[in-house]
């Protein structure tokens, strides 16, 4: 009877044995990480190495759980996908099994996320009896050779190990996903690795011609919102035929354009009739290839990325632990008005819209804005849509605070955002301004196209 039979057989000895394994495992999950922290201090340091991915799945933090040997008898894994400090990912897993002797013996592993597979260094901890007292100084743990899983889905894989160790030798077993931490959900794509705490919405980018004779033209666009992410590309011009799509210096597949129109969708979780997005854009060069080269870019243009974890500095925080209104420096602080929302507990977010309204000097001209808040930043945006190529000064309580560039999208409509945030980063305005309860407006010449009182809350 194996571990998954066990766990459906409750009235019996074994089953409670097993419980009890589970939970040990869990609790060497901590207890070894720590006592073995200066171990782990050198091997957690390195990242995943280089690759691009075209599968249709990628390990993410919701592959942690336990797994079980379905061939062998109450044997399996313990895994868990962390992230260090440096916002990379990396893994651990316990491997609990048996020795020569029938009794209980384990292993750790420390790896990789590569694609659809864990690649771990493998450890054994000799010599250590039970309950014995720390030792300084004492290293018992030795590494003893490689395990790789590699999963074919969120519920299955096949290991494979090769050790210098007598006794374990080199072998694969088949595992199945036994148990999964409480409240998620494995899809394999992206958004499984998205923070609770994210700031959602969506941004575009142009795509312009990368060499001379190219005519043709394109846009990006990334959306997420809680659990879901979404990229496209689309273009626009270019001569029939077969393309590449590049992020970051990586092939993402291919484009076909037909009609002069060509279309890339990404989604996670997967939809029909789109790739599985299992890479983040954010921050990446986006190009299009032929056989000669990029044929449009996005240059130094790159979707905003989310720092999440990254607090910047004391002078600027909105996490009402510090008690409202502390920190701001020279950003927000110095202009919000009495009774607004000056900080938001840690995790949680507040966000304000708000539709512009049409002053008929530009029939059919329509935008918005959008103003957010996290315990670590402030961000302000507006956006517009169906005005003629060109920039547009806004005005925020009648001062310039900055100029909207809009752009040709492939179907001839026009879009221009701008954006704003405190802690300043590259690439958005400073927010040093206070937008809410004030008259938004976007100029064209000396006229008022767009506006809008920004509420309150």
């Amino acid at each position: 009877m194996n571990l998954s039979t066990l766990v459906k057989v409750p009235a019996r000895t074994a089953f409670l044995m097993a419980i009890e394994m589970q939970k040990i495992t869990w609790m060497l999950c901590v207890v070894v990480s720590i006592s073995m922290m200066g171990f782990t201090a050198n091997l957690f340091a390195h990242g995943s190495g280089p690759g691009i991915s075209t599968n249709e799945m990628i390990v993410t933090r919701n592959f942690t759980g336990i797994w079980d040997q379905v061939d062998q008898q109450s044997q399996g894994l313990a895994l868990q996908v962390v992230e260090q400090l440096d916002d990379s990912r990396r893994s651990v897993v316990y491997w609990y099994t048996y020795g020569s002797d029938r009794k209980t013996a384990w292993f750790i592993g420390i790896g990789d996320l590569v694609d659809d597979r864990i690649e771990f260094e493998l450890f054994e901890s000799t010599d250590v009896g039970f309950m014995q007292a720390a030792t300084p100084g004492s290293d018992p743990v030795q590494s003893i050779g490689h395990m790789t899983i590699v999963f074919d889905s969120c519920e299955s894989g096949v290991v494979t190990y090769e050790t210098d160790n007598a006794e374990v030798g080199s072998g694969s077993f088949n595992i199945k996903r036994l148990l999964e931490v409480m409240n998620t959900h494995c899809s394999g794509g992206i958004s499984d690795d998205m923070h609770a705490d994210a700031m959602f919405g969506e941004q575009r980018l142009g795509l312009t011609p990368a060499r001379e004779g190219i005519t043709g033209s394109g846009h990006a666009r990334y959306e997420d919102y809680s659990g879901h992410m979404e990229f496209e590309v689309d273009v626009d011009g270019l001569p029939d035929g077969d393309y590449h799509l590049y992020v970051g210096m990586q092939d993402r597949g291919g484009i076909t354009v037909q009609g002069g129109h060509g279309v890339a969708n990404f989604a996670s979780p997967g939809e029909d009739g789109k790739r599985m997005l299992t890479f983040d854009p954010r921050g990446l060069q986006i190009e299009i290839h032929d056989d000669q080269g990029a044929m449009l870019s996005s240059f130094e243009n790159g979707f905003e990325q989310d720092d999440h974890g990254h607090h910047g500095d004391e002078d600027h925080n909105y996490d009402c632990e510090f008690g409202p209104g502390s920190g701001h420096g020279g950003g927000m602080g110095g202009g919000m008005g009495d009774g607004m929302m000056d900080c938001v507990d840690d995790g949680e977010f507040i966000e304000i819209e708000a539709d512009l309204e049409n002053t008929d000097v530009l029939p059919g001209a329509k935008g918005d804005a959008e103003w957010k808040m996290n315990s670590e930043r402030v961000e302000f945006s507006v956006e517009i849509e169906d005005v003629p190529v060109g920039s547009y000064p806004l005005h925020v309580g009648g001062i310039e605070v900055g100029m909207i560039t809009a752009f040709a999208m492939h179907d001839g409509e026009v879009y221009g955002h701008i954006k704003f945030r405190d802690p300043e980063v590259s690439g958005r305005e400073h927010l040093d301004f206070e937008p809410r309860g004030q008259k938004i407006e976007v100029i064209q010449g000396d006229n008022i196209i767009l506006e809008v009182v920004f509420p309150m809350e």
